[in-house]
């Protein structure tokens, strides 16, 4: 389940006004633990006051001196991850949540940044699920091309077994870089969960057979610790829209078809597969 802003944001604050001293919002930083001061003229939201913006300032000067003006809003509704596109392309640090012209709360980076790490696979460094739920969601309700690779290795089971739990972690760091080496800016890498990974990529399905093949070539090609080969099996289901349908009920059948698809390419001792899409039929194989 996505996340969205209003499930972490900031209460925690309290206004200023423009004319205030700033030994005031020093004092409430210091004994209060308030780091964020929405700053107001008239009772018109017109800056924003961290307490990024108080280090080195005189304690007798007013907030005027030292607030930005620089105000960015975001709705309540906002995913936290389109919350990190905003504060990446914005090169901003700290956003207000505002629905119907109220101030809700405040997201920081720091805040948003402790939120994501929790969608990091500690083993591998990838993004778990929920990342690529919220980006395959953006993609088709953009109306454009997405094509879900789901890859699943084969018997890692049986490595496990023969060289033992440490080196299957292993395994599974060193298949992590190559797939992130190899994932192009535009695409969409994480580690679904096991022995699975899950790449997005906004091609066509032609293209994304292609990638598709390319990657598998160079997981079997890579010479592993231990000296160990590895083979993979993927799936693929592609859409470019939701048409009538109820958007997340796509993404989650579009997810769903590209784990079906890896099983039966394992099942047929084909590498790849390619599922009965949502807006496109026909199967494909690839001995």
């Amino acid at each position: 389940m996505i996340r969205n802003v209003s499930e972490i944001m900031m209460k925690n604050f309290k206004y200023m006004d423009l004319l205030e001293g700033v030994r005031t919002a020093q004092d409430l930083v210091i004994n209060n633990g308030i780091d964020f001061f929405p700053v107001v003229e008239n009772d018109n939201l017109i800056g924003i006051l961290t307490y990024k913006h108080l280090i080195g300032v005189h304690s007798n000067r007013i907030i005027a001196d030292a607030m930005s003006s620089i105000i960015i809003s975001i709705p309540s509704s906002t995913p936290i991850w389109q919350a990190k596109e905003i504060l990446d392309n914005k090169n901003t640090d700290v956003l207000l949540v505002i629905d119907d012209k109220e101030l809700l709360g405040i997201i920081s980076q720091n805040q948003l940044y402790r939120e994501l790490g929790k969608h990091i696979d500690l083993l591998t460094g990838l993004y778990k699920s929920d990342y690529i739920y919220y980006y395959v969601r953006k993609l088709i309700s953009n109306q454009k091309n997405a094509a879900i690779i789901f890859i699943d290795i084969n018997e890692f089971g049986y490595i496990d077994k023969k060289y033992g739990h440490i080196q299957g972690d292993i395994i599974l760091k060193e298949i992590a870089s190559l797939l992130k080496n190899n994932t192009p800016s535009d695409s969409y890498l994480c580690r679904f969960g096991g022995d699975e990974f899950v790449v997005l990529v906004p091609y066509f399905i032609d293209d994304s057979i292609s990638f598709t093949e390319d990657l598998l070539d160079k997981i079997s090609k890579f010479v592993f610790s231990n000296d160990i080969r590895i083979n993979a099996s993927a799936g693929i289901a592609s859409a470019n829209s939701a048409g009538d349908c109820d958007l997340d009920s796509v993404v989650y059948e579009l997810i769903n078809n590209a784990s079906l698809a890896s099983t039966i390419a394992k099942e047929k001792k084909c590498s790849l597969y390619i599922a009965d899409s949502i807006m496109r039929s026909g199967v494909y194989e690839v001995n």
